[in-house]
């Protein structure tokens, strides 16, 4: 499985990470900036070899050198309308909801975040 990670918070992209490899997932990418994950995704499916999963956080900036914004809506709003083949995932740490995306993760101490992206791989897993 080959995961997109848009998360601009080091420390986030590891635990993150830490769970994804935890899943046997090692082909991950991290990018910290919208237009960054967007080109990506595009180049990743133009040499075929597409993603299996996009997460992405909620708050992060639009380009280097931008404040954060609330990117993760732009990155739903622009995979709605190009109609991405991939799963979405939207790890925050404000809980949202987002039906029209695979799933959302509230990315806090006070949950077991990590446990709901493991099932959320093994959906994935199934369905590939």
């Amino acid at each position: 499985m080959r995961v997109l990670n848009i998360e601009d918070t080091p420390i986030k992209h590891r635990k993150i990470r830490d769970v994804l490899e935890g899943c046997r997932i090692t082909d991950i990418d991290r990018v910290g900036y919208l237009d960054e994950g967007i080109s990506a995704y595009k180049e990743a499916l133009a040499s075929g070899n597409p993603y299996d999963l996009v997460i992405t956080d909620m708050w992060y900036p639009p380009t280097h050198g931008a404040d954060e914004e609330k990117c993760g809506d732009k990155l739903v709003e622009t995979a709605l309308k190009e109609k991405w083949d991939v799963p979405i995932i939207i790890c925050s740490n404000q809980n949202y909801s987002y039906p029209e995306i695979f799933g959302t993760l509230y990315f806090s101490d006070n949950v077991d975040w990590e446990g709901q992206l493991r099932q959320y791989i093994e959906q994935l897993r199934k369905q590939i």
